[in-house]
């Protein structure tokens, strides 16, 4: 991942509303993959689904990562955006230090 791909990773997770509308489930998932179909890489879906295999014990399934969401977020009690969000500004701080990334 460039630093710039992680500063628009990065912006998304921070200012959802101004890449997306209305802000559901099946925004955020279509802008994730076609970050990544955009930019040839896997980094923040494989880091998220690795994180939520480790920290919780939710493994994907052949749903694949928003379904992990949705079960993290059935266990906290919370929406799956705000799941989403969580997770993702978990995994842009971890890539953060990762990478050595200055914002």
């Amino acid at each position: 991942m460039t630093e710039k791909q992680f500063r628009l990773l990065y912006h998304f997770l921070n200012r959802i509303s101004m890449w997306v509308q209305p802000i559901n489930r099946d925004t955020i998932v279509s802008f994730i993959y076609g970050f990544e179909a955009g930019t040839g890489n896997k980094i923040f879906t494989s880091a998220l689904k690795s994180y939520l295999e480790s920290r919780y014990e939710i493994f994907g399934s052949n749903q694949g990562w928003p379904n992990q969401i949705s079960i993290y977020s059935e266990k906290k009690g919370i929406e799956w955006c705000e799941a989403f969000l969580e997770i993702g500004k978990t995994i842009i701080e971890k890539l953060k230090i990762e990478n050595n990334f200055n914002l």
